[in-house]
């Protein structure tokens, strides 16, 4: 039933996609489908713009051997080591890590040749993880990035090996693009198609269907607010990247930037903005990451309605909270059963948090982060108000939500606890002297006795101590504040929180208990500012 409670909400399209790629990765592994890749090997004429900073520290550790990816250290030649995680091993396959080889200068030109020659040795021909779609596409644009770099000064033969490779991953990705999945995977597929299609020369015929399919998928993934519709602010910046870097591109090749690219890039700005809740911070609402820009070009909107998040602000304090859909139904890869959970930061420094992403591969903690206690809301019974399973998969999801603000206060309901009879409201004011808030469980029907628990995550730089019937919460600098729940029972519990993959950080959380046995059950709480 679980998987049916998934499967229902896919497309049609998408489950015959996954079968028709899953029958075909044999016959990828043949000889006769790697001969129809061809054998092309002509310069690339244009470069896309590098898809990260380089990192000279981790380039300096590339040269010993090893290499620092998504939290992990590992070796630098581990694209097969099954000791380390699936990410982590698509992360190495991206070949972003060139950029910090080039941040050493001449120094690392060398050893970043070796590094694509002893990949092209051992994958030149398909393989599952290393041409899977999506590494394929960020390979490919970092290759194209790097290109000069790596032939500059190079022997003829790395340099036509390496050409030709990069004509046969762009002709095989053309045929695999992720229709799936879709989402963000589909636009990096498409960028990179582009990419090749404007970079190398032979492939300009594939400019036209891969435009008309980003243009397709754009109106469907930004929502009319701009909010990318996965609802992850992470992944909102990496599509949001994806764009601009496009744009780039088209400007340096000298074409025309597409009026669609151009407009997409627009609409998505403001929500990017909004996602900021500090300099180089983002809100951790689905899976990501806590790093953002230090600043968006933009004016943040007061709420993006569409996509379900409401923003409050008060002096130097700034609050967001989810009152959405947990992910488009037909993509639940990156959803979190976090529905009327919020985020709060005094000064640009966090009070309050959602506890993150930690991994995608570690199913010993992937769906604890995914689920609802980890996150800054209420839970029935302690389960999860959306059914989180596997890695990727959301069943039971809630449908119906609603949510307002008027005059600096934000009232919101959901639907998540309809299986025990229950509907779940939150209100928060946020004002000069603190943050009150309401949470209401109200009853459907009669119904059997339930255990009520919210819980409040600090962020680890917070010190927390029990003071009275309260909690005295210092930040960093001279930011003071206190928490209180009166006549109710609060407890100072561990937890843990995770601003990036892998990294793990113990912190602690304040959990007010209450049992549910009536028809409704009112919980007041509040964070004052005292200094």
């Amino acid at each position: 039933m679980r998987l049916w409670r998934t499967l229902q909400y896919l497309r049609l399209s998408q489950v015959a996609y996954r079968l028709w790629y899953r029958a075909r990765l044999p016959w990828f592994c043949t000889s006769l489908a790697s001969a129809r890749l061809g054998d092309g090997s002509g310069a690339p004429i244009w470069a896309p713009p590098p898809p990260k900073t380089g990192d000279s520290g981790n380039g300096g550790l590339i040269l010993s051997g090893r290499i620092r990816l998504v939290g992990i250290e590992g070796p630098a030649e581990g694209w097969a080591d099954a000791s380390m995680p699936l990410l982590w091993r698509f992360t190495l396959h991206y070949f972003e890590w060139l950029a910090d080889l080039e941040a050493l200068g001449g120094e690392g030109r060398e050893p970043a040749r070796t590094l694509v020659a002893r990949w092209l040795a051992r994958f030149e021909r398909f393989d599952p993880v290393a041409w899977h779609p999506y590494p394929l596409s960020l390979r490919l644009v970092s290759w194209l990035a790097h290109a000069r770099f790596l032939c500059e000064g190079a022997s003829p033969d790395f340099v036509s090996a390496f050409h030709r490779s990069l004509h046969r991953q762009a002709r095989h990705l053309n045929r695999v693009w992720e229709r799936d999945v879709g989402g963000n995977h589909l636009i990096k597929n498409l960028k990179a198609a582009i990419a090749c299609a404007l970079c190398l020369p032979g492939h300009e015929t594939g400019l036209d269907r891969a435009l008309t399919e980003l243009d397709r998928q754009l109106n469907r993934q930004i929502l009319s607010d701009g909010c990318h519709y996965e609802r992850s602010p992470s992944y909102h910046f990496q599509v949001l990247s994806d764009l601009e870097e496009l744009c780039v591109l088209f400007s340096e090749a000298g074409k025309v930037v597409p009026g669609f690219l151009s407009d997409a890039v627009e609409r998505m700005r403001p929500a990017a903005a909004f996602f900021l809740m500090a300099p180089g911070k983002l809100a951790q609402f689905n899976d990501g990451t806590v790093d953002g820009p230090e600043r968006v070009e933009a004016v943040a909107p007061p709420a993006l309605p569409r996509a379900g998040y409401w923003r409050l602000e008060a002096g130097s304090a700034r609050l967001m909270v989810d009152c959405g859909p947990c992910c488009p139904d037909d993509l639940p890869a990156h959803a979190h059963a976090d529905t009327l959970s919020f985020e709060l930061y005094d000064g640009g420094v966090p009070l309050i948090a959602n506890c993150g992403t930690y991994a995608y591969q570690d199913l010993d903690w992937r769906n604890r982060f995914r689920g609802t206690a980890f996150h800054s809301t209420l839970t029935v019974d302690d389960q999860d108000s959306a059914e989180v399973y596997g890695a990727f998969r959301l069943g039971r999801r809630p449908r119906h939500f609603a949510a307002s603000v008027e005059k600096g206060r934000f009232r919101g309901e959901f639907d998540g606890w309809t299986r025990f009879g229950l509907i779940h409201r939150r209100s928060l004011e946020l004002g000069a002297s603190g943050l009150a808030g309401r949470d209401e469980v109200a009853r459907a029907a009669p119904g059997p006795r339930h255990g009520l628990a919210i819980r409040f995550h600090l962020h680890p730089s917070v010190t927390a101590v029990a003071e009275g019937e309260g909690v005295r919460l210092s930040l960093p600098g001279r930011a003071v504040w206190r928490f209180k729940a009166q006549g109710l029972t609060v407890s100072l519990d561990d937890s843990v929180y995770s601003p990036r993959f892998h990294e793990m950080c113990p912190t602690r959380c304040l959990k007010v208990e209450a049992p549910l046995s009536g028809e409704r059950m009112t919980l007041d709480w509040r964070f004052e500012r005292i200094t």
